[in-house]
């Protein structure tokens, strides 16, 4: 008999072993630093002072609001270990964890691994692009220095949080965002997966649909607004987008599971 913690132990080990986690972890730490080093670097260049530069929660953040971070993260998620789904199949590998225990449970050891992975990989390279900053540029401050001064919206969540531990509270916020996020992006590129069996398509299709979510195109055919994939750490973050937020993302997770248990089923049926 084997204990689903020893899969799930296994799998894990098997997850963060895999150049693709690392990929995805490269990939999100460079998106990030595109901006905040180029700016470093500019600033140097030009002799200013580095209390007239930004603040190290500027740059900690810049990344994301003016760089690429958001629209790779659906990529990111979906490379970390969804596509090890892909090789389960080729192998015979899933048919055979479905006859040790059952379909449920590889399902459930596979699907909570890459959600981990993913969120483990994307949420890191944020933590660590903050910690390199705050300890190279100056702490936000915006009474000490007017430049600090971050004019977020009346309504967003942020507005208040910011000048607080140096803006502790908002990149907790924003690192639970961008993991919670990720995590469900993997869950629907793990669904992508297992119907198409083709691991470009596993990391592009995510991305298509975080894209068309993002261009608002159910507007246009149902004249209902949604909130932007990314509202969970997007500088325009108010209470009620939170809550639109994570009821949509819950309802995509569920579908997206039930999608890949009824297609793991199908695929060791078939096979």
């Amino acid at each position: 008999h084997i204990r689903k913690g020893d899969t799930m132990r296994k799998e894990l080990e098997r997850a963060l072993k895999a150049p693709q986690m690392w990929a995805s972890f490269v990939v999100c730490l460079i998106t990030l630093m595109g901006y905040s080093l180029a700016y470093w670097i500019g600033t140097i260049l030009v002799g200013e002072w580095i209390e007239y530069r930004e603040s190290a929660f500027q740059l900690s953040l810049g990344g994301i609001f003016f760089g690429g971070f958001m629209l790779l993260l659906p990529f990111c998620s979906a490379l970390a270990h969804a596509t090890s789904q892909v090789d389960d199949m080729c192998s015979g590998m899933m048919r055979w964890e479905a006859l040790r225990g059952s379909v449920f449970k590889y399902v459930q050891v596979k699907a909570v691994t890459c959600m981990v992975a993913a969120a483990v990989a994307a949420a890191s390279a944020f933590v660590l692009h903050a910690i390199l900053w705050n300890l190279i540029a100056l702490p936000v401050d915006p009474t000490t220095y007017p430049n600090h001064t971050v004019y977020f919206s009346k309504d967003c969540i942020f507005r208040d949080w910011y000048t607080v531990c140096h803006g502790l509270p908002v990149y907790v916020e924003m690192t639970v965002g961008i993991a919670f996020t990720a995590s469900v992006w993997a869950a629907v590129a793990l669904a992508i997966s297992v119907w198409v069996s083709d691991k470009l398509l596993t990391v592009t299709l995510p991305s298509f649909l975080y894209y068309l979510w993002s261009s608002d195109v159910l507007y246009y055919f149902t004249g209902v607004r949604t909130v932007s994939p990314a509202a969970l750490f997007n500088d325009g973050l108010t209470v009620k987008k939170a809550v639109i937020s994570i009821i949509s993302y819950l309802v995509i997770l569920i579908i997206s599971l039930i999608g890949y248990y009824i297609g793991c089923k199908k695929r060791c049926q078939d096979a």
